[in-house]
């Protein structure tokens, strides 16, 4: 809570006169305004930074000027940017894929589509050691032979259930498929 708050809670009403600074910061700004180009004679080192900041703000021949910002330098400053925009952009290039020449249909080669590949059949071995991985660990069986999750998920609740219902279940599995 700030002074003005305080003292307007307790009825003494401060209203803020807009000519005359009331912080202390408006103040030291004031006092800096004030000085003109000679530095302040006295004041704390707050008012000599502040001065210091008000007349490194200023354009050259600013107390000339009604405003003090130099428009012209403003204006240099945009249009470099825009150059620098413009440079980034051209840098930056954009690939665009040649066009590939239109065959007719007439010399276009005819795709045959390839016959379906008879499914491989396992060694005997292999089925031997499925079936013997069914009867140790039913749902690794049944992950293994690409039974998907679904049928590995039932195996395993079937195995935890008891552990013959998973063994039947895989081994049915391992047969069908």
């Amino acid at each position: 809570m700030d002074a003005r708050e305080y003292l307007n809670r307790k009825g003494v009403g401060l209203d803020r006169d807009p000519d005359k600074p009331n912080t202390l910061e408006e103040k030291a700004w004031e006092r800096a305004r004030g000085a003109g180009s000679h530095r302040p004679k006295s004041g704390t080192p707050y008012d000599w930074e502040d001065w210091e900041r008000y007349h490194d703000d200023l354009a050259e021949g600013a107390e000339t000027l009604e405003q003090k910002i130099d428009k012209e330098a403003h204006r240099k400053a945009l249009a470099h940017e825009k150059e620098q925009a413009a440079k980034a952009r051209e840098a930056v290039g954009h690939f665009t894929p040649p066009a590939k020449p239109a065959v007719p249909e007439a010399q276009a080669p005819k795709v045959v589509p390839a016959p379906a590949a008879a499914p491989v059949a396992e060694p005997a071995s292999l089925q031997w050691a499925y079936r013997a991985l069914a009867v140790l660990f039913p749902p690794l069986a049944v992950g293994l032979t690409e039974g998907g999750a679904l049928r590995v998920l039932i195996s395993a609740v079937l195995t935890l259930l008891g552990w013959l219902p998973g063994v039947i279940y895989a081994l049915v599995w391992l047969n069908k498929r």
